[in-house]
């Protein structure tokens, strides 16, 4: 899956274009398909560790056999995939890639370059994510307050004023984590200024947009299945991350 990369920075002095984000990880990358093989194993299992974990947490079985008889109600169909859901599961796959890159490459530069390249991820899966949240708890919150009288019931009005906190949330957040991202690159890797948010940016964030979709309504079942999807679509942030040189 081709997802254009939410963030690039030209460094001024060596002339290189610095990508942030959830970018197509094998686009350029000179590493082997054995090596990027083994890059994508230790990304899956960063994510694989993540989920056992929150589904530990969350008190569900971790026995495959369980797991999978009665499927529906495991933790892998039931996640909330909220903020922490998908933090954890973001941090998890930009761990496990950047494991899997100090294993294919004991370069220095490129092991410093893949740090790098982790918390640029980790920035740009989690600051939009939780200008969602908070964004999309606010509008329901004044829905509620100011319109809603019958308790613990949706309507229509709630319904709007969550799809357009959410989406004010999802672009003031790809903003903040764009500018984060340029900041952390200028004073910290001193390598020039970054670049303003284009529209190919947006491309990058099925979680967020998931996320969205469930703050607005987490009772369609089309949203639940396309939300189910986000552990594999945050992969892409693992594999960018191992798959990265200086």
């Amino acid at each position: 899956m081709k997802i254009n990369p939410i963030n690039n920075v030209y460094n001024k002095t060596n002339n290189e274009d610095i990508k942030f984000g959830h970018g197509n990880p094998w686009s350029g990358s000179t590493y082997s398909k054995k090596e990027k093989a083994i890059v994508a194993g230790t990304t899956a299992l960063g994510v694989v560790v993540a989920l056992a974990g929150l589904a530990k947490q969350a008190k569900y079985s971790l026995n495959p056999a369980k797991m999978f008889k009665n499927f529906k109600k495991s933790y892998l169909y039931k996640a909330p995939y909220d903020e922490p859901e998908i933090i954890t599961i973001g941090a998890g796959s930009c761990l496990g890639g950047l494991a899997g890159g100090y294993i294919i490459d004991k370069n220095k530069e490129n092991r410093k370059a893949k740090w790098k390249e982790t918390l640029m991820q980790i920035a740009n899966i989690s600051v939009p994510i939780i200008f969602v949240g908070r964004f999309a708890r606010g509008g329901k919150y004044l829905a509620k307050k100011f319109w809603e009288k019958t308790p613990n019931m949706e309507t229509y009005r709630t319904k709007t004023a969550k799809a357009a906190t959410a989406m004010v949330g999802l672009f003031t957040g790809v903003y903040a984590s764009n500018w984060l991202a340029n900041k952390i690159n200028e004073k910290l890797f001193n390598q020039g200024k970054g670049r303003p948010v284009q529209l190919s940016d947006f491309s990058a964030h099925l979680d967020d947009f998931c996320m969205a979709a469930r703050q607005i309504d987490d009772k369609n079942p089309l949203i639940h299945k396309v939300t189910m999807c986000i552990p594999l679509a945050l992969m892409v942030a693992g594999n960018e991350v191992g798959n990265k040189k200086a």
